[in-house]
């Protein structure tokens, strides 16, 4: 059965730009956190690392996606995805997908592929199955916060794309590095709980959960 993966849309979004600028620049918690100094860079700047994100992105786009949809036996709902490029973001977002330009190219392809799994599980009903992976994910994080609960699949598949797909582990390294670096330790908390248990084995029982939301909507929808 051939695997339908989306169009990834990378453009710079100059309509919501300048709402993350006066965000990143006045926001007194934004300030303590380093923001103090930040300037946006100019239009010029912007286009050209757009560009150097989508050729970046075009090396690895097919072989990310496939992997993402193989490992996790969802689809994505989407025909064309469209990734928003600002200036500056603290956060970067997966519905609708924004992400900052301050990434280097290899830094931008690891952020992408991580809101693209969050928007996975966030579009998909069958991860949302009478809470069955709010469950599953609780039984290995019981008293982690929501960041970190949210994080530990995400953390696992990217992982396996990672290493298992591209084979590039300096993205793993790149990854914690960033996590290491966050103000708090909640992502790196998500990547210690994959360490603890195993990518492949949270993949494994993910995947198990899953048919067993499945088998549930294909009761519910014959009632």
């Amino acid at each position: 059965m051939e695997i339908k993966i989306p169009k990834i849309n990378i453009k710079y979004n100059r309509l919501i730009d300048p709402i993350f600028i006066f965000y990143c620049q006045n926001n007194p918690e934004l300030k303590k956190r380093g923001w103090n100094d930040w300037l946006p860079p100019t239009k010029e700047k912007i286009l050209k690392r757009v560009e150097g994100y989508k050729k970046e992105w075009g090396k690895y786009e097919k072989k990310i996606l496939t992997g993402i949809i193989q490992v996790l036996g969802l689809d994505f709902k989407d025909q064309i995805i469209d990734v928003h490029i600002v200036s500056g973001n603290p956060r970067q977002m997966s519905n609708p997908l924004i992400i900052k330009s301050g990434f280097s190219p290899a830094e931008f392809v690891n952020s992408l592929t991580h809101e693209l799994i969050h928007r996975l599980f966030v579009i998909n009903e069958l991860t949302k199955i009478d809470g069955q992976l709010d469950d599953f994910i609780h039984s290995i994080s019981k008293n982690e916060s929501d960041t970190t609960k949210s994080h530990i699949m995400v953390s696992a598949v990217l992982k396996y794309i990672y290493l298992d797909v591209l084979n590039e582990p300096f993205r793993l390294e790149l990854n914690l590095l960033s996590s290491q670096k966050h103000s708090t330790d909640e992502y790196l908390r998500a990547w210690n709980i994959v360490e603890k248990l195993g990518y492949q084995k949270i993949i494994s029982d993910f995947r198990d959960v899953l048919k067993t939301a499945k088998t549930a909507l294909e009761n519910r929808d014959v009632k």
